[in-house]
C-alpha cells in the first residue's frame, strides 16, 4: 500500500508537469516562428513598395531625358512654332516606336503654349480636346516638369511626364510622354517575384470607357464583380471572384494583412492605397505571398519538436519510476526497524507512567498559582481594551482628515485642468483670429473686384451684341452656355456672401473662446449671468447639438458681483451632465429669474433622471451614477464648492425616467469668497 501511494503521489504530478512544460515549449516555439514569419512578410512588403517607387522614379527619369532630347531638336522646335502637325508627326512617329520598343512608352503629346492639344503622335486622327489633367495643369501653373500617376478616360493608370517647352527662355508649348502602369508592375513582378492585384474605385471611372479600354488591352472587364471597385490588372493565379470576395469584405487591410486558402495553397495578402499624382486614393494595390511550402516545413518542425519533447519526458518518467522503486524498498526496511524500536519504547512508557503520577502532584500545586496569574492577566486585558478604544478614536479622526484631503485635492486637480483648458482656448483663439481677419478682408476685396469684373463682362457682352458678326455671336453664346458663365455670375456673389457670413461666425466663436479662456480674476467683478450662459453654450455646443433642443427662458435679472470664469465652469458641468443623461434626443431648458435678494438659474433636462437613494450622495467627491470609466465623480462636488464660495446654494429635483432640474441660487448682496489658485 505504501509503495503504491508513494509512486502515485509523485508520478502523477510529475507527469502533469512534463505535459505542461512540453505544451509550453511547443507553443513558445510556434509563436517565435510565427512572429519571424510576420516580420519577414512585413519587411518583404516594405521592400516591394520601395522597389515600386524606385521603378516609377527610374521610368520618370528616362521619359524626362527623352523629352529633353526631343525638345532640343531644331526640326521639332520649328514645326512647333509653325504648328505644322505633319512635320511633328513625321519626326515624332519614329521616336515613339523606339520608345515603345525600349520602354513600352505608349503616349506622346504636343500642346501649344496655352495647353491646347496640337498632336497625339500615337493617335494623330484624334483631334479632340484633351481632358484636364493634374500633371498638365501643375506644369502650366508652376512652369516646371511635373510627373505622376493618373487615371485615363478608359480606366488605365498611366505614368505621365509633362515638360514645359522653352526655347531661348520663351515658352512655345508642352511635351508629354506616358507609360501604362501595367508595364511597371510587370517589371516589379520580375524583380520581386511577388504577385499582385490592382483594383480601382468605380467613382473615378466611366463604365463604357473602362470596358472599351479593357477590351483594347485584351483583358476581362467585369464591372459587376465588386460593388465599389473593378480589377484592372493581376499577376496572381487566384481566381478573380475569390479576390473580389476578400476586397469586398476588406479582409486584406490591417497591420499584418490576412491569410487566404485557395485550391489547397495558402497565401498571405496585404494591401496599401493606390495614390495618383495629387495624392488622392483611387484604388487598392494588393500583394500576395505564397506561404504553402513555409507552412508545410513549419509543421514538420513542430512535429519534430513535439516528438523530441515527448521522448525526453518518457526518459525522465522511466528514471523517476526506477528511483521511486528504490525509495519504496528503503521505506519498507525502515518500517521493520521502527517495529523493533516500538517494543523498546513500550518499556520506556512504563517508566514514564510512574513519572506522570509525580507530575500530577506538581500540577495540583501549579493550579493555585494559575488562579493568581489569571487575575493578573484579566487586569492587563482591561488596560489593553481601554488603549484599543483610544486607538480606534484616533483612527476615525485620521479617516475624516483623509477624506477632507481627498476633497481639496480633487478641487485643485479640477482647477488646474480648467486652467490648462483656458490657456489652450486662448492660444487657439489667438491663432485663429489673425488668419480669419485677413481672410475676411480678402473676401471683401474679392467681392469688390468681382462686381467690377461682372460689370466688365456685361459691357463686353453688349459690345459683341452690337458690333459682332452672327457667326462670332453664335460661337460666343455656345462657349457661354458650355462654360455656364451666367450661372457663375449669379452664384459667385452668393458664394462670397456665404464665405463672409462664415468668417463672421468664426469671429463670434473666437470671441467666445477668449471670454471662456480668461483665468479667474483675483478680484470679483460685475458680470451678466446671461452672457456667461451664452459663452458656455457656444463652447459646449458641439456636445449639445446632437443630443437635445436648447430652450431658453431668460428673465429680467440684474448684474451680479462674482467670478464669471468659475460660474462658467458651473454651467458647463451642469449642461454636459444634462446632455449625457439624455438617450437619443431630448430637451434642455435654461430658465433665469430673480427676487430682491437672489438670482436663480435652473437647468432642466428630459433625461433618465436620478434614483432617489442617490440624491443625498450626488455632491460627494468621486461619487458618480455613470458607467465605469465615463466620469470621475468630481464635477458636481466642484460645482457645489464654487456655489458655496459665492455664498449661494444648489438644489436638485429628479424623477427617474422623466428628467432632472438643478437650480443655482446666487445672492445679490454678498461678496464671493476669494479663491485660492494654488
Amino acid at each position: 500500500m505504501l509503495k503504491k501511494n508513494i509512486r502515485s503521489q509523485v508520478l502523477i504530478p510529475l507527469t502533469l508537469t512534463f505535459i505542461i512544460l512540453t505544451g509550453c515549449f511547443v507553443y513558445t516555439t510556434y509563436r517565435i516562428r510565427m512572429d519571424d514569419y510576420e516580420r519577414g512578410l512585413d519587411n518583404r512588403y516594405q521592400r516591394v513598395q520601395l522597389i515600386l517607387n524606385n521603378l516609377i522614379a527610374n521610368h520618370t527619369s528616362y521619359m524626362t531625358s527623352a523629352i529633353e532630347f526631343i525638345a532640343d531638336q531644331n526640326q521639332f522646335q520649328d514645326a512647333m512654332r509653325a504648328k505644322e502637325r505633319g512635320v511633328l508627326l513625321k519626326h515624332g512617329s519614329p521616336i515613339l516606336k523606339r520608345l515603345f520598343s525600349q520602354q513600352q512608352i505608349t503616349h506622346f503629346y504636343f500642346y501649344d503654349e496655352y495647353g491646347a492639344i496640337v498632336l497625339r503622335v500615337y493617335n494623330p486622327d484624334d483631334k479632340s480636346a484633351s481632358m484636364p489633367r493634374f500633371t498638365k495643369q501643375q506644369a502650366m501653373a508652376q512652369g516646371r516638369t511635373v510627373s505622376g500617376l493618373e487615371l485615363g478616360r478608359s480606366g488605365t493608370f498611366t505614368l505621365r511626364v509633362v515638360y514645359p517647352w522653352k526655347v531661348n527662355k520663351k515658352l512655345i508649348g508642352y511635351i508629354e510622354l506616358g507609360q501604362e502602369y501595367d508595364h511597371i508592375l510587370k517589371e516589379l513582378n520580375d524583380f520581386t517575384l511577388a504577385d499582385f492585384v490592382v483594383a480601382l474605385d468605380k467613382q473615378h471611372l466611366d463604365r463604357a470607357a473602362w470596358e472599351e479600354g479593357m477590351q483594347m488591352l485584351g483583358r476581362n472587364a467585369d464591372w459587376n464583380l465588386l460593388p465599389d471597385r473593378v480589377l484592372i490588372d493581376q499577376t496572381a493565379t487566384i481566381p478573380p471572384r475569390v479576390v473580389a470576395t476578400f476586397l469586398a469584405t476588406d479582409q486584406v487591410s490591417g497591420k499584418n494583412g490576412r491569410k487566404l486558402e485557395v485550391h489547397g495553397r495558402t497565401y498571405h495578402a496585404n494591401s496599401f492605397p493606390l495614390l495618383d499624382v495629387a495624392q488622392k486614393p483611387v484604388g487598392k494595390f494588393v500583394l500576395f505571398a505564397d506561404l504553402t511550402d513555409n507552412i508545410s516545413s513549419f509543421r514538420v518542425f513542430i512535429v519534430q519538436v513535439a516528438s523530441f519533447s515527448l521522448l525526453v519526458c518518457a526518459g525522465l518518467f522511466f528514471y523517476s519510476f526506477q528511483v521511486l522503486g528504490r525509495v519504496d524498498r528503503r521505506l519498507l526496511e525502515n518500517r521493520q526497524q521502527l517495529g523493533i524500536e516500538f517494543e523498546k519504547q513500550a518499556e520506556t512508557n512504563k517508566q514514564l507512567e510512574f513519572e506522570v503520577i509525580e507530575r500530577r502532584r506538581a500540577e495540583e500545586s501549579l493550579v493555585t498559582l494559575n488562579e493568581y496569574l489569571e487575575q493578573r492577566v484579566l487586569d492587563r486585558t482591561n488596560e489593553l481594551r481601554q488603549l484599543n478604544l483610544q486607538l480606534e478614536a484616533s483612527h476615525a479622526e485620521l479617516e475624516e482628515a483623509y477624506r477632507n484631503l481627498q476633497t481639496h485635492q480633487a478641487t485643485i486637480q479640477q482647477q488646474d485642468r480648467m486652467a490648462c483648458i483656458g490657456q489652450l482656448a486662448a492660444s487657439v483663439a489667438h491663432d485663429i483670429n489673425n488668419p480669419i481677419g485677413f481672410v475676411a478682408g480678402n473676401l471683401e476685396v474679392l467681392k469688390n473686384y468681382w462686381n467690377k469684373l461682372a460689370a466688365f463682362v456685361a459691357i463686353q457682352h453688349d459690345v459683341l451684341q452690337r458690333y459682332g458678326s452672327a457667326e462670332w455671336l453664335r460661337g460666343v453664346e455656345e462657349h457661354r452656355r458650355r462654360l455656364k458663365v451666367d450661372y457663375v455670375l449669379e452664384e459667385f456673389s452668393a458664394v462670397l456672401d456665404e464665405s463672409l457670413e462664415g468668417t463672421e461666425r468664426v469671429n463670434t466663436i473666437v470671441l467666445n473662446l477668449k471670454g471662456f479662456s480668461r483665468m479667474d480674476e483675483k478680484e470679483a467683478r460685475l458680470a451678466d449671468i446671461h452672457g456667461c450662459l451664452e459663452s458656455t453654450l457656444n463652447i459646449v455646443w458641439n456636445k449639445l447639438r446632437y443630443k437635445a433642443d436648447i430652450k431658453k427662458e431668460y428673465g429680467d435679472i440684474p448684474h451680479i458681483l462674482c467670478y464669471p470664469q468659475q460660474l462658467n465652469q458651473v454651467f458647463m458641468n451642469l449642461l454636459i451632465n444634462a446632455s449625457q443623461s439624455i438617450g437619443q434626443w431630448g430637451e434642455i431648458k435654461i430658465r433665469t429669474w430673480s427676487d430682491r435678494e437672489n438670482i436663480f438659474v435652473a437647468i432642466a433636462d428630459t433625461g433618465c433622471g436620478i434614483a432617489e437613494e442617490n440624491l443625498p450622495k450626488l455632491f460627494e467627491p468621486f461619487f458618480t451614477t455613470k458607467e465605469s470609466g465615463v466620469g470621475t465623480g468630481l464635477g458636481l462636488s466642484i460645482v457645489r464648492e464654487i456655489v458655496n464660495k459665492h455664498h449661494g446654494d444648489i438644489t436638485v429635483v429628479s424623477v427617474p425616467g422623466e428628467g432632472t432640474v438643478f437650480t443655482v441660487h446666487l445672492p445679490l448682496g454678498k461678496l464671493p469668497q476669494v479663491t485660492n489658485h494654488a
